[in-house]
């Protein structure tokens, strides 16, 4: 495993996101129209996708935003639980089958946006997602595709780690990314597979729902 340090990462400057927004949007406003539809409300998954979902709802002239939460949890030194935290999404809400715009910021594996898929689909069997992210690990680009109509993405990267030096200069891929938001001891420390230490974090991991485990 990599020896992580601030120096690993290229820190996305506010500029910098900004067009990876633009672009998304370019991308996703173009697959609307071409394709007829109407998005129904725009579900960010948190914290990472509120940025991006919030400013394509706002691009998009779209008022309903649906939040979901979801978190990995680690749990000693070789385990760790998917928990949902936040649901907001409800039957009662539309009429018919609803089109949503699933945010996510920075994907790695991809189990939290296929669990906020199914979850979608459990309450709404018929609905149709489209899938964002400011960015995907290469390697992992398409885990999503079964669950969701259409992936978009504003970079690719290699945070899984399973591409060599090789391959990622031939993609132009280069540092670790880390969000104009986010903090470095938080990534670290959750690279490293070690808990994080949340003010509210035992709080919430009780009252959430563990959707998934893993070894490691």
């Amino acid at each position: 495993m990599t020896k992580y340090t601030k120096d690993s990462f290229h820190r996305t400057s506010w500029e910098e996101y900004g067009k990876i927004m633009e672009r998304i949007f370019k991308d996703v406003n173009a697959y609307i129209k071409k394709n007829k539809i109407k998005i129904d409300a725009v579900v960010p998954i948190l914290r990472g996708g509120a940025t991006l979902g919030t400013f394509l709802a706002y691009k998009l002239n779209l008022l309903s935003i649906l939040p979901v939460q979801y978190k990995y949890f680690f749990i000693g030194k070789k385990k760790a639980e998917l928990r949902q935290i936040l649901f907001t999404p409800k039957k009662d809400m539309f009429d018919n089958d609803p089109i949503f715009l699933l945010a996510e910021g920075d994907q790695c594996y991809g189990n939290t946006v296929i669990n906020a898929a199914k979850d979608l689909k459990k309450v709404f069997p018929k609905c149709r997602i489209l899938h964002v992210a400011d960015c995907l690990d290469y390697t992992y680009r398409n885990s999503a595709k079964d669950y969701v109509e259409k992936i978009f993405y504003g970079e690719y990267t290699n945070h899984c780690e399973e591409l060599s030096k090789e391959e990622c200069k031939k993609l132009g891929i280069g540092k670790d990314k880390i969000a104009p938001w986010e903090n470095y001891e938080e990534e670290i420390t959750t690279l490293k597979c070690k808990q994080f230490q949340y003010v509210d974090g035992k709080a919430i991991e009780k009252r959430s729902v563990k959707k998934q485990e893993f070894d490691f």
